[in-house]
């Protein structure tokens, strides 16, 4: 492994620093990129990731030099940054981490992976000259490292509560900080709802940017499989498909559809909506309701909190109707596990509990099974991931992994590792 992605490894995955002021500093010793592109920036706290990747494509489709900043990663940091669906060289990733290393070093200042990251990003997409990047928040908003850009377009996908201990402890104080990311005169776009859309529009008026809101001033309807019509303002697409499975992922596709229609009315974006089918149908986005295996099915998901939680109960009961599925979980941080259980129950059968090396969160397991167990038809603990895939398997019956994104790259590794013969 290269010598500064090793050095980033040591700064801790998890560590949440809020603020601005670090990576602020920073991006400004190495000549601001975060100031040179154009950007679009999407929150929420669930879907952000899958709209993310849909506007990107769909940008790319247009002929346009487009980088995308996702997290986490499932196996390997490089996949959070992309130009053009191609994840950045562990050279130039190494490359870019030594010259904010050594801004860090001149400034006194010290960032967390995230921002470490966020910066490397900055300038690979300044480098590589692209024409627009789509940045997903890592949490939140408005001290989200990414919010150091002014963004051409905003999105908020949809807000319910999650990272309550960083964010606040109600939804219109989540989206309040999710709503951070909108800046003066540029659109935002939202499939909020109820309390959480107040708060948008109340945003979006302050900074005198216009709202395009799910049901209003774009709509969608869900059609047969994947399938759905879109109107907005000025477009009317029937019969577009998302590659993405999961009842949800119209709405997050139209919500994409909808930021790129935006694009063209009022950043000049050159967007052909013929371009649009094609985008969606090549998406390609791993751990959201990914099969393993289709015939007994084994499928994998990033659900990590109750709202993502009843979304893959009412895929896997959409796509396997009267179907019960065996779960593998672990959750990492201060999450609702027990509202987190309950939304699967419609579905669950067995539980199986497992936990990440490294977890610093001491009897995680013994926790996430006390506050789960009611809800499966029976739960048991394997700590060891790989032997806990094992179990899971051994009952030749649907199953789903799902709690955390990395798990999901875990057990990847694991796959891998067999099919290559390699026990590491």
């Amino acid at each position: 492994m290269l010598s500064n992605i090793r050095k980033l490894n040591l700064a801790g995955l998890h560590d949440v620093r809020p603020g601005l002021e670090r990576i602020a500093a920073v991006l400004g010793k190495l000549g601001s990129p975060n100031e040179k592109r154009d950007y679009v920036a999407v929150a929420g706290t669930n879907g952000k990731g899958s709209v993310a990747s849909a506007v990107a494509a769909i940008l790319e489709a247009n002929g346009y030099r487009t980088g995308l900043f996702t997290s986490p990663h499932l196996r390997s940091v490089t996949e959070r940054i992309k130009i053009n669906g191609t994840e950045i060289a562990q050279d130039e990733l190494d490359r870019h981490l030594g010259a904010v290393f050594t801004a860090c070093g001149t400034l006194g200042v010290e960032l967390s992976y995230f921002e470490l990251v966020t910066a490397a990003c900055f300038l690979h997409f300044e480098r590589e000259k692209t024409d627009v990047g789509v940045l997903e928040t890592g949490m939140g908003g408005r001290w989200d490292a990414t919010n150091v850009c002014s963004p051409v377009a905003s999105v908020i996908t949809n807000v319910s509560l999650d990272h309550t201990e960083y964010l606040g402890e109600t939804v219109s104080r989540i989206a309040a900080e999710k709503a951070g990311i909108i800046k003066g005169n540029a659109p935002v776009v939202t499939a909020c709802e109820g309390e959480a859309l107040r708060v948008v529009e109340s945003a979006a008026e302050r900074n005198s940017a216009g709202c395009s809101r799910a049901g209003r001033e774009f709509r969608f309807e869900k059609k047969r499989g994947l399938r759905f019509d879109y109107s907005g303002r000025k477009w009317t697409l029937e019969g577009l498909e998302t590659s993405l499975a999961g009842v949800h992922q119209a709405q997050n596709a139209a919500t994409a559809v909808a930021t790129a229609e935006v694009l063209r009315e009022h950043a000049g974006y050159d967007i052909d909506p013929g371009s649009i089918r094609r985008a969606l149908r090549e998406i390609r986005l791993e751990g959201r309701m990914e099969y393993l295996r289709a015939d007994v099915p084994v499928i994998l998901d990033g659900a990590h909190n109750p709202a993502a939680a009843a979304r893959l109960a009412e895929s896997l009961e959409f796509h396997h109707p009267e179907t019960r599925f065996n779960f593998l979980i672990t959750m990492l941080g201060a999450k609702d596990v027990e509202g987190f259980a309950r939304a699967l129950s419609p579905v669950s059968g067995k539980l199986v509990v497992t936990e990440l090396p490294g977890d610093e969160n001491a009897g995680a397991a013994e926790k996430i099974l006390k506050l789960a167990r009611g809800s499966f038809d029976s739960a048991e603990i394997v700590k060891d991931p790989r032997g806990a895939y094992e179990r899971l398997l051994g009952y030749a019956e649907p199953a789903c992994a799902c709690g955390s994104l990395y798990l999901l790259g875990h057990l990847k590794d694991i796959i891998e590792n067999e099919k290559t013969g390699r026990s590491d």
